[in-house]
This record gives structure tokens, sequence and C-alpha cells, in this order.
């Protein structure tokens, strides 16, 4: 029985003709196979109205529904045998062709003579749509700086400091609304660091600069003056404008003594050096 295959499109510019490839689908006349590329899928929400990717969202949902597919180990969709007969006639999909709305179209279905099969089908939808979802899939995921400092520098100063504190305007009467800190301490004058991820979205990032920030004008104002470490990385510039620009401030800045994640025992040494204990009393 001959195999066929179509491929997806969606519309970006219906004037320009522009369209970008998003699922394929193969049928034999008994079976189907069917994938979209989710990748695809939200880089194109950033190009489209969102009433078309609203659209969209329905109609693979919907088309999924329809057609009663089932999941397998390897994302592909396919068919139960009581599918409706049209998905796996060539003729239908040549009607597709011909008459798909200005959103999603199908291309003429192609007549290989190949098997029937996943490897077959993951080489056609790599070549014609998408050759990178199973690295995406496995990327690495990202680091959490808070976790990586926790792990190199707590057990190093957690019989000097208390570790993360809620401080609130009860303890510090400047302070609009509670602050967490990693860690706090004094010798004197308040010993305090913070770990900040710059390459998080701005306005979380901006957020929570500003609540560290404010923490040490409100300990300047009572206590005279304070050490304030914050922990950060330089962010990738193509992450975005603002993010680096924020982090040159702060790193430029005397308002706090910026300590890159890899240089951390910077803070065991100058709380070992200058005999710094707890702030809070600590409970047994």
């Amino acid at each position: 029985m001959k195999t066929f295959f179509s491929i997806m499109y969606l519309t970006l510019n219906a004037s320009l003709k522009e369209k970008i490839s998003i699922g394929i689908i193969m049928a034999n006349g008994e079976d189907i196979k069917f994938k979209i590329s989710d990748t695809k899928l939200s880089i194109v929400k950033q190009l489209i109205p969102i009433q078309n990717y609203s659209f969209l969202k329905s109609y693979f949902k919907n088309l999924n529904n329809d057609l009663n597919f089932g999941f397998d180990n390897n994302n592909l969709l396919n068919l139960k045998k009581d599918f409706t007969q049209n998905w796996v006639n060539e003729k239908y999909f040549s009607y597709l062709h011909r008459y798909s709305n200005n959103i999603i179209k199908f291309s003429e279905p192609r007549e290989i003579d190949v098997n029937f099969d996943e490897t077959t089908f993951l080489k056609l939808y790599k070549s014609y749509i998408f050759n990178n979802d199973e690295e995406i899939i496995t990327k690495k995921p990202k680091e959490d700086i808070v976790k990586i400092v926790r792990t190199k520098l707590y057990s190093k100063i957690k019989s000097k400091v208390n570790l993360d504190v809620d401080v609130r305007p009860s303890d510090f009467k400047e302070l609009i609304s509670p602050v967490n800190v990693n860690f706090i301490g004094e010798n004197g004058q308040i010993v305090a660091g913070q770990t900040i991820d710059f390459s998080k979205r701005y306005v979380d990032l901006e957020r929570d600069l500003t609540k560290y920030i404010s923490f040490t004008k409100a300990v300047d104002y009572e206590k005279g003056g304070g050490h304030y470490f914050l922990v950060g990385n330089e962010p990738k510039k193509s992450l975005g404008q603002k993010n680096h620009s924020i982090w040159k401030h702060i790193y430029e800045s005397n308002i706090v003594d910026y300590i890159p994640l890899s240089e951390t025992d910077k803070i065991k040494d100058y709380i070992d050096l200058k005999g710094v204990h707890p702030y809070f009393e600590k409970q047994d």
C-alpha cells in the first residue's frame, strides 16, 4: 500500500505569502502518523495576532479529539483503528491543499516509496519540520543560583550568621515590607548577603533588587551603616539590554559588595576575619 505525506504550514503574512512549516502527517490508506512542533508553535506565538494563536491551539486540540489520537512514548500521535477514513485518504489531503483556511495550509500530498514506520516518519519530520526537538527536550536545566550558593557557602558560615531570614519592619522600622535575605550577622555593624539571578525576567529582577536595596537603606538609617554582599553572575547581553545594564550598575556601584558566584569563599573569609556572629538569637 502506497505511503504519502503532507506538510502543515502556518501563515505568518498572507499578503506577503510568508509561511512556516509546523507539522507533518503521514498515511498509507490504513494508518496515520501526525506530529506538531511545539517549539515552532511557541516561537510563532510572538509573530502572529493573539486571536490567531488561540485559533491554532483550539484547532490542534480539536484535531486531536476528532481523530481520537493516542500518545506513545516518542510523543508521536498515532490514530486508533476507529478513526475517520478521510484522514488516511490521499485525495482528502489534495482537497485540504486546495481549500484550507488562511491560517493553516496543507501541502499537496507527496507519495513516497518507503516503509510506513516511526523511523521513516521521524526522518521526514526532521527534514521538513524541525530537527532539534529532542535536543531542546533534553537540554540541561538552568542552574538555580540560589541553590548553588546554599550548597557552596551555607555550611561554611552557618555557625556565624542567621540563614534565610525574613527581616520584618519590626526588626528595622524603616522597612516597608518583609525582605528575605540569605544571611545576616553583625560585628558592630550589620553584615548581610543576598543572591540575585540577573538572567530572570526584568520585572522580577527589578523587584528583587529593589527589596534588597530597601533593606540596606533601612539598616543604614537605623544602625548607621553595614556591609552588604550581593552574589550574582553577569547576564548574557542576548537576554536583554536592561538586565545587563542593571547588572553593570550593581557591579560598579558602592551600594553593595558584588561577589561573582565562583568567588563566594570571599564572603566566608570576610565573616571569619571580621568576627561576625548571628544577629538574631538562634533557637536550640
